[in-house]
């Protein structure tokens, strides 16, 4: 599933953008504003918290567009800016989830094929409500963007089978409040 950060853009937009030009700052915003707010709302449960974090995604954007070398590279590089935004945010101590003990689960669950069901739900925000922040993290990554578990194991700082085990419990939440 695209999110839109393979939109293309011209490497004058960027170059400019680059110089401060707000015309082009404002274009690359208009162009962006909808796959980095698409990303954030999988991330975060509440809209308002996804419109502040884009905010300040494209705030960084901006003022770290200089670090940006290849032009071409430009989606690729504000999706994973998105992401980091996002991560620090639910990394911050209050926002943290306590830790569930790692639990060995077999390496033969086609993983993807659980997930399936979920592009069938016609209200995936009001299901998403049942996850904790780091639940929906996961299976969002996962299943939207196509990240793998060691992925996102090291993004939690976690194991891989920590990772495996937390999105099968959220899975197994999702199922019940769809069924419910």
């Amino acid at each position: 599933m695209s999110t839109g950060f393979g939109s293309e853009i011209s490497p004058d937009t960027i170059r400019a953008a680059q110089e401060g030009r707000r015309d082009a700052q404002r274009v690359i915003f208009e162009v962006f504003q909808r796959p980095v707010l698409t990303l954030l709302r999988g991330l975060c449960k509440e809209p308002e918290l996804a419109r502040d974090l884009a905010q300040d995604v494209f705030v960084q954007a901006f003022a770290k567009l200089n670090q940006l070398r290849e032009t071409s590279a430009f989606g690729g590089w504000l999706k994973q800016l998105t992401l980091n935004t996002a991560f620090a945010y639910f990394r911050r101590p209050t926002n943290q989830n306590h830790s569930l003990e790692d639990e060995a689960e077999s390496e033969s669950v086609d993983w993807h094929s659980q997930a399936d069901w979920l592009s069938r739900v016609d209200d995936i925000e009001a299901l998403f409500s049942v996850l904790s922040d780091e639940e929906r993290l996961i299976v969002w990554l996962f299943v939207v963007e196509d990240y793998s578990h060691q992925e996102l194991a090291e993004q939690f700082a976690i194991s891989a089978t920590a990772v495996r085990q937390r999105y099968h419990r959220a899975l197994q939440k999702l199922k019940d409040r769809s069924q419910s």
